[in-house]
């Protein structure tokens, strides 16, 4: 029953994003938004995840957001409806800060393995025990998601459902 609940909370959460996403009007941050929105605990209940894009065409391994529990803005408010003061929050959040800073020339343009590339960010964000989804977006960019992982009981996710909540950051503007 509990599995069931926590699947309902999931879907629940991806089938919302879209019409919140189109309520940011002129936001340029959507895209932490929508991360914050992925890693709370309704949805995939993430600690600690930074999301890149890497463009071979443009030959750049960018930080596109963070998250972190530790500082995520006020747990139990929902950040759509002060859209200004969860921005004023991002632009303080460390993690959030040092991923979104993070600029590399394109790991795949030089047919790099996810596994190699994961170990070298990881490391340079002081990532724990770090687990990824890949996955390829439009424009021939690929988006890639390292979290940390946490040996929680019932925090397995279906990698399908995962992959379709990370494929809506593929909407969001990249900057």
């Amino acid at each position: 029953m509990e599995e069931a609940r926590r699947q309902y909370n999931i879907l629940s959460t991806l089938s919302k994003l879209p019409r919140k996403m189109l309520s940011l009007k002129g936001q340029e941050n959507v895209t932490e938004f929508v991360l914050h929105e992925l890693c709370h605990k309704n949805c995939f209940n993430l600690e600690k995840a930074a999301y890149f894009v890497d463009n071979p065409d443009f030959n750049c391994l960018k930080g596109m957001a963070g998250f972190c529990s530790i500082e995520a803005y006020k747990p139990d408010e929902d950040i759509w409806h002060n859209p200004r003061s969860f921005s004023m929050h991002m632009q303080g959040a460390p993690f959030n800060q040092k991923v979104r800073s993070f600029s590399h020339t394109s790991m795949r343009k030089d047919h790099k393995p996810d596994e190699v590339i994961v170990h070298l960010v990881a490391r340079e964000l002081h990532m724990e025990n770090p687990g990824y989804y890949s996955w390829d977006m439009k424009h021939d960019n690929h988006g890639l998601l390292i979290y940390e992982r946490q040996c929680k009981e019932g925090d397995a996710c279906d990698v399908e459902a995962v992959l379709n909540g990370l494929s809506i950051l593929g909407f969001c503007p990249i900057f």
